[in-house]
């Protein structure tokens, strides 16, 4: 189960920039910004909440407010790329930043505070994640 979970996180935890970065190349993340994350995160809860109730029990208050938590750091992640490029700063500055930033804290953290070690697959993660972050600097 938590495999899948994992899964389902890894696979939608890139869609919000990447969908950000479709509709600042359209020209349109200026209009839709509210359509565009009322229907990111409504979907992303009924995906994971759907994995979750198919194989658990209800949700515990200490479950319900970390993950209310997360999801309040991500919208406002998500506002904050949108004003960065609604203010006329370039996508392949906002996006690498904004991204691999968010990549290196906690690569960072995890390595200085917790003590982790990589594997070859988290060496993989991390290397996918750059280069998809150099795709997403495109023009």
């Amino acid at each position: 189960m938590w495999f899948r979970l994992i899964l389902i996180a890894f696979i939608t935890n890139g869609l919000g920039a990447f969908g950000l970065r479709i509709l600042a190349g359209m020209g349109f993340a200026d209009r839709y910004e509210f359509h565009y994350l009322v229907g990111l995160y409504l979907g992303g809860a009924a995906v994971a909440g759907l994995a979750y109730f198919l194989n658990n029990r209800r949700p515990m208050r200490r479950e319900l407010v970390v993950t209310a938590g997360m999801a309040g750091c991500s919208i406002l992640g998500q506002i904050g790329m949108m004003m960065a490029l609604q203010r006329g700063l370039p996508g392949f500055v906002v996006f690498p930043v904004c991204v691999g930033g968010g990549m290196l804290l906690v690569l960072g953290t995890a390595v200085v505070f917790f003590h982790e070690r990589l594997s070859a697959a988290g060496y993989l993660g991390i290397a996918i994640g750059f280069v998809s972050l150099i795709l997403l600097a495109f023009p």
